[in-house]
């Protein structure tokens, strides 16, 4: 079965750098599955990093929806929806594996009260549906069958007509209370626990975040429906795009692409020549003494 990362990077510069972000951090942990991306931003080297570049077709109001058109425009068997805004810290089998034959699959909690996109209570008795999945958006596994390519439909439909009655958002209605209400009302998909720490974005978070792209270092506790400790396999910056630390590691990765780029296999600057050579001797005459 083939393997895709989908992910977009629309409208502004500052999306196509995150995207980028998240394709090098993959590249750098030796993930490879194969990456495509939607975009509408030109003069990136998206062929460096991604199989595919895709130009966007659903309309502006449709655009969350557009986490879900990776079966109809590509080939992919399974497909793993990512946000630009993430950096990966472990390679993505263990994902791919978790999820093969659920279809559909997001991380999440079960809830029946409380508020998410206006009272949940309210939401379950208008849908009538006992509870609602809550989940992130930015990361979503969807599979090539019958059942899966049907709850897409039903979510497609909703968003071009009521939306299941959500507000809309930014001009059109957000995928994750509709994605929500179509599985519950299709029975289909499942949902991994968060503690299945497949991704996090802090929310709640207590003390530091280390975060660290060149030593794979992405670990911090956070205040969700527990205090945990936690270390995801993507972080997800989302409302972190607005702080240093997120951009550092964008800087970062850019770095070491142009170390890439200017020096071969294998190469040592003349300080590491150096170093090499005086610990050499220094050992040599060491053993020299026992």
């Amino acid at each position: 079965m083939k393997r895709i990362v989908y992910t977009m990077a629309l409208g502004r510069p500052k999306f196509a750098e995150c995207a980028l972000g998240l394709a090098r951090s993959l590249r750098l942990i030796g993930d490879t599955t194969p990456r495509v991306i939607v975009t509408d931003l030109p003069n990136y080297p998206w062929e460096r990093y991604f199989d595919e570049v895709l130009v966007p077709t659903e309309p502006a109001e449709m655009v969350y929806f557009a986490k879900l058109t990776a079966l109809e425009r590509t080939d992919a068997d399974q497909v793993l929806w990512l946000d630009g805004d993430m950096l990966a810290f472990r390679r993505l089998d263990d994902i791919f594996d978790a999820c093969a034959g659920k279809g559909f699959a997001v991380q999440g909690t079960e809830i029946d009260k409380g508020d998410w996109y206006g009272s949940v209570t309210d939401h379950c008795t208008r849908l009538r549906v006992p509870s609602l999945p809550r989940f992130n958006g930015g990361m979503i596994y969807y599979e090539r069958t019958p059942e899966t390519q049907r709850l897409i439909s039903t979510v497609r439909n909703a968003m071009t007509t009521d939306g299941f009655g959500f507000p809309k958002y930014r001009g059109g209605f957000p995928e994750e209370p509709v994605v929500a209400a179509a599985m519950r009302k299709e029975g289909i998909g499942h949902v991994f626990p968060e503690s299945a720490d497949f991704h996090n974005s802090a929310t709640g978070l207590i003390g530091s975040l280390r975060l660290d792209v060149q030593n794979n270092e992405c670990s911090f506790v956070c205040r969700r429906d527990d205090v945990r400790f936690v270390r995801p396999y993507v972080f997800h910056a989302s409302r972190y795009i607005n702080y240093t630390v997120y951009w550092r590691q964008l800087a970062a990765l850019e770095k070491l692409e142009r170390y890439e780029d200017q020096h071969g296999y294998g190469w040592l600057s003349p300080g590491q020549k150096l170093r090499r050579s005086v610990e050499r001797r220094y050992l040599k005459w060491v053993l020299k003494k026992l």
